[in-house]
């Protein structure tokens, strides 16, 4: 009994001292998004994988098309600090942001919208951005980069993806 009681003892401190009770969670953030995207309203264009790490391909589209994007940034239990989203190339695409008065009541005065460089204060872990995408010029390369950075205290506290759409001539 004696034998017992030591060795149920010796497993209840290991599994005590094996814990971490500092309530601290870190997650890698991601982005999602909320629905498929739409072009023209009417559209819904599927997102394949490719065979690349973090790049994705959009269903082609037209010039003169405009696709709307919803997506949603967790941090999970941490806070997000930074969003980026950047386009290949001006002249063959534009990234059409919400109202800046809408942006201005979430992001940091720091922010530069025009670079897609969005700044928070970190008191919130997630963000729904609607935003759309126009097509100007037929490419086979257009792309968004979208990144996500929180507050995670480990080396994983970013996240990002690539779209690619290929774009083609109005017919």
């Amino acid at each position: 009994m004696k034998t017992l009681l030591i060795l149920l003892s010796g497993v209840l401190i290991i599994a005590f001292t094996a814990c971490s009770l500092n309530s601290e969670s870190n997650y890698r953030p991601e982005i999602q998004f909320v629905q498929n995207p739409i072009a023209n309203k009417t559209d819904t264009l599927n997102i394949f994988y490719t065979d690349l790490s973090g790049v994705y391909k959009l269903d082609t589209i037209s010039v003169g098309d405009t696709v709307r994007f919803q997506l949603y940034l967790t941090g999970y239990t941490n806070y997000l600090k930074q969003f980026y989203m950047t386009e290949s190339a001006d002249s063959v695409t534009q990234i059409l942001l919400p109202a800046v008065s809408s942006m201005d009541s979430v992001f940091l005065p720091t922010s530069k919208y025009k670079e897609g460089k969005f700044y928070m204060a970190g008191t919130s872990t997630s963000l729904f951005f609607p935003f759309q995408y126009v097509a100007k010029k037929a490419s086979l390369e257009a792309i968004i980069t979208f990144s996500v950075v929180s507050d995670a205290n480990f080396e994983y506290n970013q996240n990002s993806f690539v779209l690619k759409t290929p774009i083609i001539a109005a017919k």
